[in-house]
């Protein structure tokens, strides 16, 4: 088997559960989004960066 970032145990209470896909949403099952999605595309994603130097907030 071929393990990576994503790997999780399988849980059953996941397999009811609603997903937002543009403001609807969906069962899990049915959750899907286009291979021309920037976030599939380039990564497009919310970050948020927090720096410390020897263990204290830099920007506070």
């Amino acid at each position: 088997m071929i393990h990576g970032t994503h790997n999780a145990l399988p849980d059953p209470r996941n397999e009811s559960i609603l997903i937002n896909i543009n403001g609807a949403l969906v069962p899990r099952a049915e959750a899907k989004i286009s291979v021309f999605d920037s976030g599939f595309l380039v990564g497009d994603g919310v970050w948020e960066a927090v720096r410390l130097h020897d263990g204290v907030l830099v920007f506070g």
